[in-house]
C-alpha cells in the first residue's frame, strides 16, 4: 500500500465522522509533509472502568494508533503506551515543557477520598490539577467525565467530582469538552481532535460544554419510533412494537445524536434492540429507577414526566 493509499483510508474516516467540512485531504498531504504542526496529547483515567478508552480502541476504518500518531503526538495513554512506573511521573511532571498539549480525560475525581484514585504516590486531584493547568484543551470522555455517571450513583462514598466541576472549583479558566455517553463514541472524540487540529479552538458548545453537533437533539426528536408516540401506540413490555416511552424510555429527555450514530459503527442502539433509551449521555445517568413496567405505579424521583 503506498503512502498516499494510506493517507486516503485516514480520510475515509475523518469523512465518517464528519470532519470533512472543516478538514480537507490537502490538509492530511500538508500534515503528513510536516507543515501543519501535530498537538500533543496526555490522556488519564480517574475513577473508572476503562470502557471510554475500550470503546475508543474499537475505532473502524483504520488502527486507532495509526489515527492518533498520524493527527497528534500521544505523549501518555494509560492503555497504549508503553511507559510504566517512574517513566510515567516523570514525563507528566515534564508537563510543562508540552507545548499546545490536549488533555483527555476518563472517569471523575474522588475529592471526598483521594487516596481511592492515585497515580505514583500522588493523588488523581494533584495530576489533573497540574495537567488543566498547562493544557491547551480539556476533553471530558465518557459520561463519568462530564457529568459523574456511574461513579457518581447513590452510595458512592468517594464524593466525585466531573471535570468541568473540579476546574471550576480549583478556580481554573480553560476550555472544556464534555463528551457524554456510557461508553464514549470514538467517533465524538475524533471529530473534536480533527476540529481543534484544523481551528485550535472547540467546536460549538451547549450550556452543557457539549458539541451542538451531537448533542443538539434529544434521541426522541429522532427516533424510529417517534410515529409510534404520535399515534400513541405504546410498547407494553420490551419486545413489543410502539413507543416505549412507558417502559422508562428516557430518550424524550435525553440528546444525544444515537438514532444517527449509534455505538461499535454504528452498530446497534438501545431501541433499534427493542429496549428503552437508558439515557446515558444524561446529566442524571444512572437514575435510581432505571427500567419501568407498563403500569409501573413507583414515581421516578428525577423525571417526573416518566412517572
Amino acid at each position: 500500500m503506498t503512502r498516499r493509499e494510506v493517507l486516503k483510508q485516514m480520510y475515509a474516516v475523518v469523512v465518517a465522522v464528519g470532519a470533512s467540512s472543516f478538514l480537507s485531504f490537502d490538509d492530511l498531504l500538508a500534515m503528513d509533509k510536516g507543515e501543519i504542526a501535530k498537538p500533543n496529547l496526555v490522556w488519564l483515567h480517574g475513577t473508572s472502568c476503562s470502557g471510554c478508552s475500550t470503546s475508543f480502541l474499537n475505532v473502524e476504518g483504520v488502527p486507532l494508533v495509526d489515527i492518533l500518531t498520524e493527527y497528534t503526538n500521544v505523549v501518555f495513554h494509560p492503555d497504549i503506551s508503553l511507559a510504566t512506573g517512574h517513566q510515567v511521573t516523570d514525563m507528566l511532571e515534564r508537563a510543562d515543557e508540552y507545548k499546545d498539549f490536549i488533555f483527555v480525560f476518563e472517569g471523575s475525581i474522588p475529592m471526598a477520598m483521594p487516596h481511592a484514585c492515585m497515580l505514583g504516590d500522588k493523588p488523581m486531584t494533584y495530576w489533573v490539577d497540574k495537567l488543566v493547568r498547562k493544557s491547551s484543551v480539556c476533553i471530558a470522555a465518557g459520561t463519568c467525565a462530564s457529568f459523574g455517571g456511574i461513579t457518581n450513583m447513590e452510595g458512592m462514598v468517594t464524593g466525585p467530582k466531573p471535570l468541568a466541576d473540579f476546574i471550576s472549583y480549583q478556580g481554573i479558566k480553560k476550555p472544556v469538552v464534555n463528551l457524554p455517553n456510557c461508553p464514549m463514541k470514538p467517533e465524538q472524540l475524533l471529530y473534536v481532535l480533527f476540529y481543534y487540529l484544523k481551528t485550535h479552538n472547540t467546536p460549538e458548545l451547549d450550556d452543557e460544554k457539549r458539541p451542538l453537533r451531537f448533542f443538539g437533539n434529544t434521541v426522541h426528536e429522532r427516533c424510529t419510533r417517534h410515529d409510534d408516540f404520535t399515534r400513541k401506540k405504546f410498547a407494553k413490555k420490551i419486545g413489543d412494537e410502539g413507543c416505549l416511552f412507558y417502559l422508562g424510555c428516557q430518550g424524550i429527555v435525553t440528546k444525544n445524536d444515537c438514532p444517527i450514530n449509534g455505538h461499535n459503527g454504528n452498530t446497534n442502539i438501545c431501541i433499534k434492540a427493542g429496549h428503552p433509551c437508558i439515557g446515558c449521555a444524561g446529566k442524571y445517568f444512572p437514575r435510581k429507577i432505571m427500567l419501568h413496567t407498563y403500569d409501573d405505579k413507583r414515581p421516578n424521583e428525577r423525571f417526573k414526566v416518566i412517572s
